[in-house]
């Protein structure tokens, strides 16, 4: 919820902002430069979803992001009542593809 702040977070001097799912993150990436680090950002909702789904979240998160400056987690946390199978999927995915 604080995407109006993202270029007042940049000026703190941080090495990495956490981004949550309600932003876009081509949008965040172009706000705050490639200079920073950004953390997210995959809606956590999307594991409720299929494999091929998970994956094509991930996917359009990393591209957006860029090829560096980027750490790719859920952009809020794993919700209650989240398949094991799709967390697991969640990370497999990234653990086996090069994005970068």
């Amino acid at each position: 919820g604080s995407g109006g702040l993202l270029e007042r977070m940049k000026e703190t001097g941080v090495d990495v902002i956490g981004l949550d799912w309600t932003l876009d993150m081509g949008d965040a990436r172009r706000r705050l430069g490639a200079d920073l680090a950004v953390q997210g950002n995959v809606d956590p909702a999307k594991l409720f979803s299929t494999k091929e789904g998970i994956s094509s979240a991930i996917d359009d998160c990393v591209k957006k992001a860029g090829k560096t400056g980027h750490i790719l987690n859920l952009g809020h946390g794993v919700m209650v009542g989240t398949p094991e199978e799709s967390v697991a999927h969640f990370f497999e995915y990234n653990r086996n593809n090069s994005f970068y």
